[in-house]
């Protein structure tokens, strides 16, 4: 009975120790839309952002910026800046509004559990060179 406690243990250690940090967990931004925008030009929209933001510049000062070679552990901003292209995404999606759900272009990072907070980070950083590139005036930030 002690051994079957133990192991019963060890695999519920394990469970939370290992398996739910390690579980995907994405991060991202909705970005509202026009509910009558055209299918096709939010796609454009999409295609444009997603190539604009995986633009080597943008992705090395977004790594510079926050810190990102000490929070990810890789050696270099070059690096972070590839493990961003490689986690970024913009897609289609809904946003809640206290209007109900509208149609939404979601802008954000691939991530683990235990990364989250990182993930965060960047998709609100992202933020910032997606209001240039769509040449908006951003929202105000609310002080916390």
């Amino acid at each position: 009975m002690l051994a079957v406690m133990l192991l019963m243990g060890g695999v519920l250690a394990y469970y939370k120790m290992v398996f739910l940090p390690s579980r995907p967990h994405p991060v991202w931004v909705p970005l509202p839309i026009n509910p009558e925008l055209e299918r096709e030009k939010r796609d454009a929209i999409i295609k444009n952002l997603k190539e604009k933001l995986s633009d080597r510049q943008i992705l090395v000062k977004v790594s510079a910026d926050l810190g990102l070679r000490q929070k990810l552990q890789l050696d270099s901003d070059e690096q972070c800046a590839s493990e961003l292209a490689a986690r970024l995404f913009v897609k289609p999606g809904d946003a809640d509004t206290p209007m109900g759900k509208v149609p939404a272009i979601h802008i954000g990072v691939k991530g683990t559990e235990k990364e989250s907070a990182v993930s965060g980070e960047i998709a609100m950083r992202l933020m910032d060179d997606v209001w240039k590139i769509l040449g908006i005036k951003p929202p105000q930030k609310k002080d916390s």
